[in-house]
């Protein structure tokens, strides 16, 4: 069994979602814990614990992270309108600061292979408090950009990355 920890931004576009629901349908990953980043006041924290509440998934640990980047963002965060994407209102689940880190901290300290699908400022506030941690686990990160080669498309630079900002 694969154990894995999930860092993400669920909530805005079904991106993060998707990868919650992909990750619970596999037979051979154990899901031990899912924090949020860009989360201020808790309501991506309150998405995630509902979409696992759907799929039966109630015992994943679940903590509001960061709700800000350590450099400033080049684009705020934003959310899309939550009555587009959630079949009725979500109460936010705002968590103690640090609640997200020692979250983090135990599933590396179990052997999980964390996962940002989100900004990474989670994974820099863990790496800046606990020096090493990150060296000691799997790591996978969602970022980058692809430069198109069609017309009309738009031209994103690395620094446009929302992720990697």
């Amino acid at each position: 069994m694969r154990r894995i920890h999930l860092d993400t931004d669920i909530g805005g576009d079904t991106d993060d979602l998707c990868a919650l629901a992909m990750l619970l349908g596999w037979a051979d990953v154990e899901l031990v814990g899912v924090t949020t980043c860009s989360d201020s006041g808790g309501l991506r924290a309150g998405l995630a614990r509902y979409a696992l509440r759907l799929a039966g998934q109630e015992g994943v640990p679940v903590a509001a992270g960061a709700d800000g980047s350590l450099g400033g963002y080049r684009f705020p965060p934003s959310f899309s309108d939550p009555d587009r994407y959630w079949p009725e209102p979500v109460a936010p689940e705002p968590t103690p600061p640090g609640a997200a880190l020692d979250l983090l901290e135990r599933s590396v300290e179990m052997g999980a292979t964390v996962v940002g699908v989100g900004p990474w400022t989670n994974l820099a506030l863990l790496e800046a408090s606990r020096p090493g941690l990150l060296a000691s686990t799997r790591l996978v990160v969602l970022g980058g950009y692809v430069r198109s080669v069609r017309a009309g498309l738009p031209c994103w630079e690395p620094d446009m990355d929302y992720n990697v900002q």
